[in-house]
């Protein structure tokens, strides 16, 4: 990986050094110097372990099948991995070793005792099991009992199963001496398994890949990479270098999993999206226009991989290849940049709110940019297709002669078009502060009331940043109405604001003048005593703010409530 990161083919194919810059500040340009940087890092990798993953199996048989037959079942539902067991009538024990994570299925077995229940990981390795038994012509239900992940553990569970069953039988056919200790039989039987425990070579580097468009600027790209490098891992080594040769600026990012206090780096999707979501940030910060955009941003078609590309080239020259018709429609609508029509119906408002901001993003970092109008009218055309589909969906059910109703995920969604509606409506209205706050905690109350009904992790993620944007909003318009109602709503009020000045402050302001009044025997006395106007502005800001306090207090109960 660093020979790929240091070194660049120039047009005649031969191979020249480039800078690699680490997280140390240091400068690496010389195959010595990569060797060297290489050496130091492996000092932190992990060697590679063997999985010892065993989980024990209670089978209940629906017929009598032979003891051949069973064990040919068992052979293929186990994957030809060694394993014991024992048959007692219609219950079949089996301790064997297995590819699954016994470690989690471990936490799901404990979870299931306190709570009565298996959970869906449980779930989905008994039905694995048993459906794999059942292939094999042996009805039965298959279901988990005990999981192990460590050596010692798998020794001693396996010490415990010839202990406690009578007549255990191999893999390979054969029955266990009846005589033997179980102690001395359990480590001859687990050491004949090494041979077939699996390798894992643990991920010690990660490759990152930042990419911007074709034309930015190469050291402002660095910088932002760099920022967002040392933000979301501090305490992890990494080196990165610019590769100058495509036509899209990308900087590679080469990442030591382990960090110096011993953490594993782990990349989940949501990890991927925050660090889109950083890099565009920081991004922004060079005077990059960039937005951290996914795949629902532009209700873009689902992307297919290479592989699936290639069968699909080979099925149209030649008839003897075939490709599925999903996989085929999907890659022609990727390649024609088809738009999701569900995707659209579904999130075509958070989709336009989104592109809406990214026209305000790239009006501040490039005024005058293309992007900008690009991007505005992006969002118009996906709020239009937007409101074209919702309406056939809603139109569709009252022409079909059964009558039948829309899927809860569109009703959701409508309703979460009619609260932003209703918030545009509230932004509008000209109310005390009083009043506008109880209109955001009734707004509140909704957003709860819709994230009740959400199932999926990121339909409620998603829903959690529209509700931040839209408190963020609401609470700025606030301070607008909190600003009139103190200066009687004259032009006082965009002062205040441009000003970043909240009327706490202001009135500490006021009164440490009031103060320093009283005490400068210089200061004339018509300027220490406040005319009649100042006492009625003073009286209402008080007023406002006593409200502003009894309606935090009453909603703060209710939340405790």
């Amino acid at each position: 990986m660093l020979e790929y990161l240091g070194t660049r083919p120039d047009e005649d194919g031969k191979k020249h050094e480039i800078a690699l810059f680490t997280s140390s500040g240091l400068s690496v340009e010389t195959r010595e110097q990569r060797r060297a940087l290489l050496d130091e890092w492996q000092e932190d990798f992990r060697e590679p372990f063997q999985n010892t993953n065993f989980i024990e199996v209670d089978v209940e048989l629906s017929g009598d099948p032979g003891r051949d037959d069973l064990h040919d079942a068992l052979n293929a539902a186990f994957g030809s991995k060694p394993f014991v067991y024992e048959r007692a009538g219609s219950t079949v024990k089996v301790f064997a070793y297995t590819d699954m994570k016994a470690a989690a299925l471990a936490k799901a077995l404990q979870k299931a005792d306190h709570e009565n229940g298996r959970g869906g990981i449980l779930h989905r390795a008994d039905a694995g099991i048993t459906a794999r038994l059942n292939n094999a012509g042996v009805a039965c239900k298959a279901e988990i009992k005990a999981a192990v992940s460590t050596e010692r553990g798998g020794q001693y569970f396996l010490q415990k199963f010839i202990r406690t069953n009578a007549g255990v039988i191999k893999s390979d056919g054969d029955e266990l001496p009846a005589g033997q200790r179980a102690d001395k039989a359990a480590q001859a039987l687990y050491a004949s398994w090494k041979g077939d425990f699996k390798t894992v070579e643990p991920r010690n580097v990660y490759h990152v890949v930042f990419s911007a468009r074709a034309g930015t600027d190469v050291r402002a790209l660095l910088r932002a990479a760099e920022n967002v490098l040392a933000e979301r891992i501090p305490d992890h080594k990494w080196a990165i270098a610019h590769h100058p040769e495509t036509g899209h600026v990308h900087v590679h990012a080469m990442i030591l999993a382990r960090s110096e206090s011993g953490r594993q780096l782990h990349f989940s999707k949501a990890d991927l999206y925050d660090w889109r979501a950083a890099y565009a940030e920081k991004a922004r910060e060079q005077g990059i226009a960039m937005v951290a955009t996914s795949r629902m941003d532009f209700a873009a078609s689902r992307p297919f991989t290479m592989r699936q590309a290639g069968a699909y080239e080979r099925s149209k020259r030649d008839s003897r290849y075939f490709v599925s018709p999903t996989i085929a429609e999907r890659l022609e609508a990727k390649r024609k940049a088809v738009f999701e029509v569900k995707t659209i119906a579904a999130y075509g408002a958070a989709i336009s709110r989104g592109w809406q901001l990214t026209a305000a993003m790239t009006r501040e970092a490039m005024p005058g940019s293309q992007a900008n109008a690009g991007a505005a009218a992006f969002s118009a055309a996906i709020a239009e297709v937007a409101a074209v589909q919702s309406s056939e969906l809603h139109t569709t059910p009252a022409s079909s002669g059964e009558g039948t109703s829309l899927s809860p995920s569109v009703e959701k969604v409508d309703t979460l078009i009619d609260l932003t509606n209703r918030i545009q409506e509230i932004m509008s209205m000209e109310l005390l502060p009083l009043e506008f706050r109880r209109k955001i905690a009734d707004v509140n109350k909704a957003f709860d009331r819709i994230d009740g009904s959400l199932s999926k992790k990121e339909d409620k993620q998603e829903l959690a940043g529209i509700r931040e944007e839209m408190n963020g909003l609401l609470n700025e318009r606030l301070n607008d109405v909190r600003v009139q109602a103190a200066t009687g709503g004259t032009g006082a009020a965009d002062t205040v604001r441009d000003e970043g000045r909240s009327l706490r402050e202001t009135e500490q302001q006021a009164k440490t003048q009031d103060r320093a009044n009283e005490q400068n025997p210089r200061q004339p006395d018509k300027q220490a005593a406040p005319g009649s106007a100042g006492k009625k502005a003073e009286q209402q800001a008080y007023r406002v703010e006593r409200q502003n306090r009894d309606t935090q207090r009453s909603l703060d109960d209710d939340r405790e409530r």
